[in-house]
Parts: structure tokens; sequence; C-alpha cells
């Protein structure tokens, strides 16, 4: 999501099985959890809403 006013910003979700993960995965990747949301998934149960442009784990060293 663009930047519209000041109270919507970029997002960038990634999964995680708890909330105790995406507060992890924030200081692991230095983003700023700003929160989390129950997503229906069994395995990963919780998105976790960071600020800023969405990123990927996608390995992407071995080309296509």
């Amino acid at each position: 999501m663009k930047h519209k006013d000041k109270d919507q910003h970029e997002e960038n979700v990634h999964a995680a099985v708890s909330d105790e993960a995406c507060e992890e995965m924030g200081k692991k990747y230095g983003w700023e959890l700003i929160e989390t949301r129950d997503n229906g998934d069994k395995i990963l149960p919780k998105d976790c809403v960071f600020e800023g442009e969405q990123t990927s784990f996608e390995d992407t060293r071995y080309g296509d």
C-alpha cells in the first residue's frame, strides 16, 4: 500500500507461527512491527505487518 496520507503506509507482510515470532523477525531484520493479524492458516496463522516496502525471502541465487 502506497503513502496516501499520514495514516496510511506501505506494508511489508510476512507469515509466522506466533506474535512472538513476528517480534523476533522484526528484530532480526531491523523492521518496525506495526501489528499482527490472524490469517486463518493452520501452519503460519499470523501475518506480521511491518513498516516499509514489501520484501521477499525468495532465493534468487540460481536464476529462474
